[in-house]
């Protein structure tokens, strides 16, 4: 049983990296004792419904909570742990803006790496679409209960992803990049529901970029994640 799992481990870190490269986005962590280094990876935003200016402005955001990724993770290589509490205290503070800034980081990632396919489709005999079939009934019902957490969703994030204690494919929200995270989650597709993903070129109206980001999804990305989510499940259970 040890070999097998071991096995399915490797299998799936192996098409984490293939799925980096498919996406033209390597991985870049270096070790600093126990620091790293977040580089942001390079993104072409294809929308065709977000304007240059959005876009650049998102990219300019993703890449300033990266750098300031590795500011906290080299404060915290050196921060003093002989004086620690949980009320207040550079310690925990550190490490509240370190789960602050990897999620909105790795959020960013997935987000821009399954949006923008002015070519989307998804075939019924995917796994994508199986997957969802088969958990919320019918492809059509995830939509609904997907773009549901999208309007529920405050400044944030609607997630679907594959729950390694549930060992099923949920739809949650993630509320300012690092709160009402439901642990053991594995995510399949994101959208960014902050204000700055979509004020500039729709107001208020948050339906219609809902609507018109699910009409762009990008579904070979999203497959490989299912894939990945697939091996996750086999190996947990």
């Amino acid at each position: 049983m040890k070999v097998e799992i071991d096995s399915i481990v490797k299998s799936v870190c192996d098409d984490l990296k293939i799925t980096a490269q498919k996406q033209d986005v390597a991985v870049d962590v270096s070790s600093l004792e126990e620091a790293y280094v977040a580089s942001p990876k390079q993104f072409r935003l294809t929308s065709e419904f977000s304007s240059q200016k959005t876009k650049d402005a998102h990219l300019k955001l993703y890449k300033n909570y990266t750098e300031t990724l590795t500011r906290v993770s080299a404060e915290l290589d050196s921060a003093d742990r002989s004086d620690v509490n949980s009320r207040h205290g550079t310690y925990r503070s550190l490490k509240l803006d370190e789960a602050f800034n990897i999620n909105a980081t790795w959020l960013h990632e997935l987000y821009f790496a399954n949006s923008g396919d002015q070519n989307s489709q998804i075939y019924m005999d995917s796994l994508a679409f199986l997957k969802l079939q088969e958990s919320f009934g019918t492809f059509e019902n995830w939509q609904n209960d997907f773009m549901a957490c999208c309007a529920a969703c405050g400044n944030g994030w609607a997630v679907c992803g594959y729950s390694t204690y549930l060992h099923k494919i949920v739809n949650t929200m993630v509320s300012n990049n690092s709160q009402d995270v439901m642990l053991g989650l594995y995510p399949l597709v994101v959208v960014d529901m902050h204000e700055h993903s979509y004020f500039r070129d729709f107001l208020t109206d948050k339906d219609n970029y809902v609507v018109t980001t699910m009409r762009e999804l990008n579904w070979v990305v999203i497959e490989d994640r299912f894939n990945i989510a697939l091996k996750l499940g086999q190996a947990l259970k």
